[in-house]
């Protein structure tokens, strides 16, 4: 959810945003593969593509529509929607996807100083080998993913699995031709600000009292990040294929494709791993979640009692997985909540009569 941002106002610069990046909530372990890494695909959407219907949300005669996004998407591809332009403009807000705003009361040189040592956390403490702390039997499984995608570089090997699996996974998605959900919210905004409408971003603040204590701290405390390590060596070796046909099946709005596809999403156990490190503790970082949850829900509750129409963004995996306890606390606070192709209350002519192309993925 939230992005990278000024050197002087990330204190935790590689550490904190690695760990609180955009994460889906689905998560269901898949069975472990054989060592033998596969060839990443690139894929490539040669069509414009529509993306799912929106959710529907109502108070009285308010209204909020929400847009799934799907993530990670291939890097050259048209998203177009009417349905989402008509929306847009009969609204007078935009919810944008929830962030984390990190700050500290340190200055750019202050924070400039304390780099290498943040740098020097993303290491094992006692200087232990990757193969050391993995074992034997995953390090055989990330040799080759790291020799294709990594190539022979070595100070890799001395990071906290963690760390390596996040530089794992990035350069192969780039190496896919993939991307995030983007260039989606891009279209969102663009159009957003041609209408002249109010967007509002859901934040929560977390402020990082001592810098220098904390990293100390963090470079020190254990990680339980196995999971987060093996759970990226599953999806590059096995779920390309469902990958593609998650983002087939998101750009001709079949959410029940969505569903029932095999969704091993190692971003959540990543981020646990290191929310679980005193770090997170000291600085309110380990419910971050929860307030992330709050905080849209308390966004949206405004938005259906002072706007007549409103439009939001949200991943869809949160809004298919009832764990993530959106859609849920909505019903919970008494809003009707109607899903894509369920009946709704009214429907524009764009949003009836518009047909939906299909897109080619190879």
């Amino acid at each position: 959810m939230p992005s990278p941002i000024a050197v002087s106002r990330t204190l935790l610069f590689g550490v904190l945003m690695l760990a609180l990046r955009p994460v889906a909530v689905q998560a269901e372990s898949t069975e472990a593969p054989a060592a033998d890494a596969m060839t990443m695909e690139t894929v490539e959407v040669v069509a414009r593509v529509t993306g799912p219907g929106l959710w529907e949300v109502r108070h009285g005669e308010n209204v909020l529509w929400i847009l799934g996004t799907q993530s990670p998407l291939p890097r050259r591809f048209e998203w177009v929607s009417d349905d989402v332009d008509a929306r847009l403009a009969e609204s007078s807000l935009l919810i944008a996807p929830p962030s984390v705003a990190l700050g500290s009361n340190i200055g750019r040189f202050r924070a400039l100083t304390l780099l290498p040592s943040l740098l020097r956390a993303r290491r094992n403490p006692d200087e232990r080998r990757l193969e050391e702390v993995v074992g034997p039997e995953l390090y055989a499984r990330w040799q080759p993913l790291k020799q294709r995608y990594l190539g022979r570089g070595r100070k890799v090997e001395t990071w906290r699995p963690l760390f390596a699996a996040i530089k794992l996974w990035e350069e192969a998605i780039e190496d896919a031709g993939m991307t995030g959900s983007g260039p989606v919210w891009r279209a969102v905004s663009k159009s957003a600000k041609k209408l002249d409408l109010t967007v509002e971003t859901p934040r929560v603040d977390v402020k990082i009292v001592d810098p220098k204590e904390t990293i100390r701290s963090f470079a020190q405390s254990p990680l339980d990040d196995l999971e987060c390590f093996e759970r990226t060596l599953d999806r590059l070796e096995s779920d390309i294929d469902a990958m593609r046909e998650r983002a087939e099946a998101w750009a001709v709005g079949d959410l029940e494709s969505l569903r029932a596809l095999p969704f091993s999403d190692q971003n959540r156990a990543c981020q646990d791993a290191f929310l679980s490190a005193s770090v997170g503790e000291e600085n309110r970082i380990a419910d971050v979640q929860e307030r992330l949850r709050d905080a849209w829900l308390a966004t949206a509750e405004k938005a259906l009692g002072e706007h007549r129409s409103s439009v939001a963004v949200l991943s869809i995996g949160t809004l298919l997985d009832p764990e993530s306890g959106l859609i849920q606390g909505l019903r919970e606070r008494g809003y009707v909540v109607r899903e894509p192709g369920e009946a709704t209350q009214s429907q524009p002519e764009s949003a009836s009569q518009s047909p939906v192309d299909a897109a080619t993925l190879h």
